[in-house]
């Protein structure tokens, strides 16, 4: 979908990814489950959903705004030349410790299925913070695998198990 950014009446600025209609039902699903995930998880490491609408075709999600967008924009622009290697590692260590949240220490293990530099955002600090929900599933901690219809996840970044047709474990996210 398209991101644009808002502002509260307060001052507070936001964040509204506008998902692109999609007759196949896709964007439906995707919008629930990013809705059902992230909008029962609260914490500092995930970016957070403040609401979401929909009306008949339109869905939108409103979050917290991301002063530095993507990860993916920070490594591959300009900017990065002037980030030192410190601050970079802090990044990587920050999301690697965001994700062990999701399977760990949730009430529910979140498995992601769609980590990569797009979907990592930037707070004014440069603090990372996990987004982009709509492939989650949740799962109970005890259960170890998951069995998942049809192909999840970014070619390229995704774990070699998403295509088999086996189950999975949260380690996908781990391999992304």
């Amino acid at each position: 979908g398209v991101v644009h950014k808002g502002v509260f009446p307060n001052g507070g600025q936001i964040a509204v990814k506008v998902l692109n209609y999609n007759a196949s039902n896709r964007v439906a699903e995707q919008f629930m489950a990013e809705v059902g995930t992230i909008g029962r998880t609260y914490h500092i490491n995930l970016v957070r959903l403040y609401g979401f609408c929909f009306h008949n075709n339109m869905r939108a999600l409103v979050y917290e705004y991301m002063d530095f967008g993507s990860l993916e924009k920070l490594l591959f622009s300009e900017l990065n030349q002037s980030i030192e290697w410190a601050k970079l590692q802090d990044i990587a260590i920050g999301t690697a410790k965001r994700i062990a949240y999701l399977h760990e220490e949730c009430q529910q293990r979140i498995i992601h299925y769609d980590i990569k530099p797009e979907n990592v955002l930037l707070d004014a600090n440069l603090t990372p913070k996990v987004a982009d929900f709509g492939l989650a599933t949740l799962g109970n901690q005890d259960r170890t695998h998951v069995s998942i219809s049809g192909y999840r996840g970014t070619p390229g970044y995704a774990a070699p198990e998403m295509w088999t047709p086996y189950p999975v474990t949260h380690k996908c996210d781990v391999y992304s």
